[in-house]
Parts: C-alpha cells; structure tokens; sequence
C-alpha cells in the first residue's frame, strides 16, 4: 500500500507570498491578548507533525541557549528504530539536543526543506533572532515536541544537494501514539497540529488515519488539529448519480506533466464497468467491477494504472462499506475519459477528486464539476479541529530591500483562492474556522530550500525569518491560539475549546452568514476566545455594576469607584484559575482603597451589591 498511497500527497511548494511581521497577529486581536493577559504559552505542549524542524533556529531556544524541545522524533531516520518501543525512526530527547548544541555537533534531525521550521515558528517560536518581537509566534514559551513524519522533494540549490520526498500515512497512527505517551509522560496541558494533507480518499471520517484521530483525541483528552488543504479554488471534485444501465463519461483534462490521481467512491451495492479513453481516441475497457466487497479489479495500462477495489480492500481501509476507484494517469496531457456504467444500482451516488490540482491547475474535470468536497481526508475526522486560510495583506519587502507584491490569491479579508472547502463526503460540515495565512512570518533556518529563495526572506530579519503561506500557516496560528487557551484553562475539553472557537470567530462582509462551507463558522478572533477561556474558570463577567477602578495595572495599589450608593459591597479576589484568594466586605462605598499583595500577575476582583443581585468582575494586573 505504501506506494500507491505515498505519491498521493501534495506537497508545498516555495513560492513569493504576502506581508511582513504584524499584521495576522493584529487581524486575530493577539496583540490585545499580550496587552491585557500576558500569556505566552508557557507550561504548555505543542505537538507538531510535519518535515522536521532546525532545532539549532534561535526561536526554539530559551533565553539560557537550551532548547525549547523536549522530544525529537525522526521517523526518517531509521538509525534507532532498533531501539525505540515503535519500530520505527530515531527518538532524541531534550538531554541529547542540549549536548549537541553545547558541542556544536552536527545535527540530530534536519528540516532541509523548511516547512517543519516555519509552521513551528508561526506556532510557538519566540523572536529571539531578531531584537524585537515583530517575529515572534504566538505562543513564545510552550514547550515543543517536533515529530518529522515526511519530508518534501526539491532540486539541487547552490551548493545543496537536492532531496526526494518521502510520506508513507502507515507512519500516522504511529506518530499519534508517540503523540499520546508523551502527553501523558510530561503531564502538561497539550494541542497537536498534523500540518500535512491533500485532496482525496473517502473523506467521510472513517479512514484509518480519520479515526486514529478521533481516538487521539478521545484516549488523551487533548485538541488535534489539521488544516482543511490547499485544494480550493479548482474544478478538482466531480459528483453525481448514475441510474441503472446508464453511461456518463467523466472529462479530466491534464494539462501538466507527471502523474495526476482520479480516486472515486461509490457504494458497496452498486457496480460500475469502466472504460478509460486517451487523448488520441484508443478505448481501453469496458472492465468489469469487482464481484465483492474483498475483490480487486485492477488494470495495469502503462501509463495509466487502474486499481477497482470492493470495499474491504481498498487503499484507506475506510468503514463506510464504499467502493474505491483509482486511476493514476501519468501519459501525456490531454482530455481523458473515465467511462462509468451502471451495471448494477441500488445508490448511484458517486465523489471523484484529482490531485494534484490546485499548485498544478491545468488539471480539472470538465464535466460533472462541482464545487466544494474539496478537504483532505484527515481533516475530515469528526473530532478534528479544522481551520481554513484567507487573506490579510500582498506585499513585503525582501531581505535585499526589494518590494514584493502578488495579486490574484485574493483580496485583503477574502478567503484564500486555495483554501479547501466543506462538505465531508458524508455532508457533515469540514471546517470550523478560518485564520489569517496570506501570509504569516515564519522562522528560516540557513541552507534550506526556503532561504535559498532570497525574494521570501524578510527585510531586518538577519536571514532568520521569511514567508509561510497557505493553510500551512493558518492551522499553526491556530494552533498557538489554543496553547494560550489552555495556559489559561488546563482543564478546557477538545469539545469545549472547538465550541469556543466556533462562538467567537468573527462574522463580516465576506464571511456571510455562518456556518458556511468556505468559512466554517467564521474568522478567528483570538482575543474573544481567550476571554471565553478565561469564563470558562468560572469568574463571570456581569456588567451590572457600573465600576471603576485605577490605575490599572498598578503596583498593586488600587481606587475602586462603585456608582450604586448602597453602604454594602463586598470584593472578592481571584486568580486566573479561578480560585478564591480573598474576600472583604465594604460598609462605605466610595472611594474602596484595596490592596494585592500577591504576586505580579494577572487578577481578577469581583465586586457585588448583593442586596440588590449586582455584580461586576473586572480584570486587574498588578505589575
């Protein structure tokens, strides 16, 4: 299975996209967040699964030069699979990091692409390679787990050689399971983000690596995220129905080079013939469907590879009893035909996908084309946490002072041309969110297929951070929101936090009524989720009581002004957890002197009239 599954996925490819420093962390309200809560992550686990990471990038270092990671876990690198309890890959651990960076040794694990290092850095890095904090992450002091599950092709740059890709989704459930022990060895509250995914696969939540993540997420009581995909924008999803003894034929157009992937299901109780017909007219077909639900009827053609698999056997070992049919087309370019008839129908219905399709868009159906059913398969867990991409800015200025602009991905507060779109294949709703990913900045390591491209890499950066686009860079902003949700709220459920999440994204112009297929149920807004993290402790708002009190912060000596003019008020103090610090009772209520004397943090003081029911809860930061 593992080479007809691993050319399947689309990977990134480098190319020159959007703003500098600031502006997503503003469009989401992270800076009122820094302003009024001061989180930064810490006593946090971020779990990333993707191409690695350059544990030597001064981001993933703490203000002593000691690693950020606790755990490294290389799947690629089979020189301790012997002696690691999975069979697979090299575990290194935070000791053995350390030692390698006091020693200068050569590195443990490589990101030689940069994707890995991006999306952490948008996630958790801290900004230290710069003096300011225009490239900090979102959640500067979580600690870090780096699992390389895959890594990308690209050719030889400079002086590098060139890298070929590698993804086998068997390495999945193994990833979640070193995933899951670590959650529970270091005890700490923990989000994960699976920053990989493309277009195609039952996509109804019920294949092998769907529902390895439902039970993640079940068996660890934490949050799993998984961006929808970068395959919107692009007639690459076809549907349809077919009746009993009809014939449809299935236009694909490839019109790039390679290999492209038609994979269609369909019912187990149906049966359909097929018929392929190239470009120059020659038919090959019609074939028979397989005769049961444990039959293959495959077709080697050359360059054409035509698999037909009842429902037990085909390739993602799905439970929703459908039929797979996969063509892998790698001939010359041109208009093929898939040929289906309906030998027999109890259904009909039918989704097919190609991919590549979005970074290759010559690509398409010509007919049967619809819109949507455009997100991977593995953000189609039902558990999963799903965010989509749009646009905050179109220009910046390179590393050699260059201004850098591109049109055509879609306006400021749009969605993001490739932004994956709902429905699952089962109708259920595929995305819950959208974040600002045109475009994030992101930590660059040196040598790697990223920095090679000088016009990505960011003026008064030091070479260290340059641009990460797409849902690539969406799903990892995310991801830092919800660390600093649970550095507020430990104890917050995955149902709980993607409630949260859906309550208090955004609603504007372009978003439209919500829930929607293409924004889930709108744009993050980071602040309003915190807020909400925060109410989930238990200390209230009730802005019933109109209250004053300065100066705020202070030293921890405030004024508290009451308007009701009741002799009876009593104050009581909570910490961020929600626990009861002290309570006073007031006979005079203006003005109240009232004194913190704990430590410098965040409070929360909740004053009440409790004669006449009212009540107020303010936020208060002692310096």
């Amino acid at each position: 299975m593992k080479n007809i599954l691993s050319v399947c996925f689309t990977f990134l490819i480098s190319i020159p996209l959007f703003s500098q420093g600031i502006p997503p962390r503003e469009e989401v309200n992270l800076d009122d967040v820094y302003n009024q809560y001061n989180l930064t992550g810490e006593g946090v686990l971020v779990i990333m699964l993707d191409r690695g990471i350059d544990y030597r990038h001064p981001d993933f270092l703490d203000e002593n030069g000691n690693t950020r990671i606790a755990y490294i876990y290389d799947m690629l690198n089979p020189s301790g699979a012997g002696s690691n309890p999975y069979g697979i890959g090299t575990i290194f651990t935070q000791a053995q990091i350390d030692a390698a960076l006091d020693n200068n040794d050569p590195p443990l694990s490589t990101d030689r692409h940069g994707h890995g290092t991006a999306t952490t850095g948008i996630a958790v890095g801290n900004g230290s390679g710069t003096a300011g904090l225009e490239f900090q992450g979102v959640a500067p002091k979580a600690t870090i787990i780096s699992i390389k599950i895959t890594q990308d092709s690209f050719p030889p740059f400079g002086s590098e050689p060139g890298q070929t890709g590698f993804f086998d989704p068997s390495y999945l459930p193994v990833a979640m399971q070193f995933a899951a022990d670590k959650i529970a060895e270091l005890g700490l509250p923990a989000v994960t983000l699976m920053n990989i995914g493309s277009i195609g696969g039952p996509t109804d939540g019920t294949s092998t690596v769907a529902r390895a993540i439902d039970n993640f997420v079940t068996n660890t009581g934490t949050p799993f995220l998984c961006g929808v995909g970068d395959d919107g924008g692009n007639n690459n999803h076809a549907s349809g129905t077919i009746n009993p003894s009809e014939t449809i034929e299935i236009e694909i157009q490839k019109g790039e080079t390679g290999n492209v992937r038609f994979d269609l299901w369909y019912s187990e109780d149906d049966r359909f013939t097929v018929s392929i017909e190239r470009p120059n007219g020659t038919i090959h077909g019609p074939y028979t469907a397989p005769t049961g639900a444990n039959v293959s009827a495959d077709q080697n053609l050359g360059d054409i590879q035509l698999y037909h698999r009842g429902a037990n056997v085909e390739f993602w070992q799905a439970t929703s009893n459908r039929r797979e049919l996969m063509i892998d087309i790698s001939g010359v370019t041109g208009t093929y035909k898939v040929i289906l008839q309906g030998a027999q129908i109890n259904n009909g219905n039918f989704h097919a996908t190609l991919n590549p399709s979005t970074y290759y868009n010559n690509n398409r159906f010509l007919t049967f084309a619809n819109s949507g059913y455009s997100i991977n398969d593995y953000a189609s867990s039902n558990l999963v946490i799903t965010p989509g991409d749009y646009v905050v800015k179109n220009d910046w200025v390179d590393i050699n002072g260059v201004f850098r602009d591109i049109t055509g991905q879609g306006e400021t507060g749009e969605i993001w041309i490739g932004s994956s779109s709902s429905p699952t294949q089962d109708g259920r709703l595929g995305i819950d969110f959208a974040a600002p990913g045109e475009v994030c900045h992101a930590a660059y390591a040196d040598n790697t297929y990223y920095e090679s491209f000088a016009f990505n890499v960011l003026q008064n950066s030091n070479g260290l951070y340059g641009i990460q686009n797409a849902v690539s860079a969406a799903a990892p902003l995310s991801l830092g929101v919800i660390a600093l949700m649970l550095e507020v709220n430990p104890n917050l459920t995955p149902l709980e936090i993607k409630n949260i999440l859906h309550d208090t994204a955004r609603q504007d112009a372009n978003t439209g009524t919500v829930p929607n297929d293409t924004w889930g149920y709108g744009k993050l807004d980071a602040l309003a989720a915190i807020d909400e993290a925060y109410a989930s402790l238990g200390v209230s708002e009730n802005k019933e009581l109109n209250t004053t009190i300065y100066p705020n912060p202070s030293n921890g000596e405030f004024t508290i002004l009451v308007s009701d003019k009741s002799q009876k008020i009593r104050i009581e103090l909570y910490n961020t957890l929600g626990q009861f610090l002290k309570g006073n009772n007031y006979e005079t209520t203006n003005p109240i002197q009232y004194s913190i004397e704990g430590a410098s943090g965040l409070y929360f003081l909740k004053i009440m009239n409790e004669e006449k029911g009212l009540q107020n809860t303010i936020k208060i930061l002692k310096n």
